[in-house]
């Protein structure tokens, strides 16, 4: 190995080892009471050492909620793509979006957390949304690129799971947000192409509006898992679990889009 690719796979290693020292504390003591000195401590850098790959908290910030949003994605494409209706595919991801947020919880909260408000987001330009020619833009084509050959084949595997060792190139906080909101709309794609898929095969109502249901599913997916207290006492007082509540939501949304005239 020549002297260059030591020293790029050590500054990857580095910035690695940062990233993982920052998702420690972020996801144990929370955004608002974790400090760069925390994670210089964690991690055993100097703060000017992560000031080399991270221009300050909020970028690192970022660069965790998109591992998460990665994962996830490649979670539910892989759902979706063992079925071949529009309808079945609607149902695989809401079973991936449903696992994912069993089997990293941690990710989820940093990505509300990340849409919460905090964080000032105005410079994702709004036209960016327009889901159904998303796919077919290229700036989708480019996002597709520069995915598979920087993060799935990066991908590492441990027991199963995806471990936190997948390597980021170095963005800047708005190129992060830019990626977070391409794999967002990756995502507002798979539904959205899922339903008008669903209305040709006749077994989604063909007056269904696509993007209307699109954010419905994709508010009810983002924040069931964050619900407040008392909405989960109400529905433990009338002998309702998370997981019955789940399967009452996707009956009720079944019944809303389904034709029942096919």
């Amino acid at each position: 190995m020549s002297l260059v690719a030591r020293s790029e796979l050590e500054k990857e290693k580095r910035r690695t080892d940062i990233l993982n020292a920052a998702e420690k504390l972020f996801f144990s003591k929370g955004y608002e009471n974790v400090s760069l000195k925390d994670i210089s401590k964690e991690v055993k850098f100097s703060r000017s050492t992560i000031y080399l790959y991270f221009e300050n908290k909020e970028e690192l910030f970022f660069a965790i909620v998109l591992r998460g949003i990665r994962i996830r994605n490649e979670m539910i494409k892989e759902e979706v793509k063992k079925v071949n209706t529009g309808f079945k595919k609607l149902e695989a991801f809401r079973k991936a979006y449903s696992k994912f947020t069993k089997k990293y919880p941690d990710y989820l909260q940093a990505y509300n957390y990340l849409l919460s408000g905090r964080f000032d987001l105005a410079n994702i330009e709004p036209a960016e949304y327009k889901i159904e020619t998303f796919a077919h833009s290229k700036l989708y084509d480019e996002y597709k690129k520069r995915f598979e050959e920087l993060y799935i084949k990066k991908l590492e595997y441990g027991n199963g799971n995806i471990t936190p060792g997948i390597l980021t190139p170095k963005f800047t906080v708005s190129e992060y947000l830019n990626e977070i909101t391409l794999l967002r709309h990756e995502m507002l794609y798979i539904i959205c192409s899922s339903i008008e898929q669903g209305k040709k095969e006749g077994i989604i109502k063909p007056d269904v509006n696509s993007v209307e249901v699109t954010v419905l599913l994709t508010l009810i997916t983002t924040n069931i898992e964050n619900m407040p207290n008392d909405l989960k006492y109400l529905l433990k007082s009338q002998g309702i679990n998370h997981n019955k509540f789940l399967v009452d939501v996707n009956d009720f949304i079944d019944n809303i889009i389904i034709n029942k005239e096919k």
